[in-house]
C-alpha cells in the first residue's frame, strides 16, 4: 500500500498515512481536526541495467560511422607539466 503525506492547514502538524488507491483522502487533522491536505513529493526513481546508455541502441551504420570520424579526427594531447614550464620562462 503507498504510504500518502499530509499536512494541516491550521496547526501544521504533518503526518503520514498508508492507505490504498481507492481509499478516500483525509480530510481532518488527528491533532486539532482542521482541514488537511495531500502533500506531493517528487518520486526518486533509479535507472539500472542495459538500455539506458545512449550508445546502447544505436545501428551499426551509426556505429561505422562514429568509429570511422573518432579514427580521422587527429587527437592533441598537451601536458600540464610542459604548460607549466612554458609560462615560467
Amino acid at each position: 500500500m503507498p504510504t500518502y503525506h499530509y499536512s494541516c492547514d491550521r496547526c501544521g502538524y504533518e503526518f503520514e498515512i498508508e492507505q490504498r488507491i481507492t481509499d478516500p483522502p483525509r480530510k481532518r487533522c488527528p491533532k486539532c481536526r482542521c482541514s488537511v491536505y495531500r502533500v506531493i513529493h517528487p518520486v526518486g526513481h533509479i535507472l539500472k541495467g542495459s538500455g539506458f546508455y545512449r550508445t546502447d541502441y544505436r545501428s551499426e551504420d551509426f556505429k561505422k560511422r562514429e568509429l570511422s570520424e573518432k579514427e580521422s579526427t587527429p587527437v592533441i594531447k598537451e601536458s600540464k607539466s610542459k604548460e607549466k614550464k612554458d609560462s615560467k620562462a
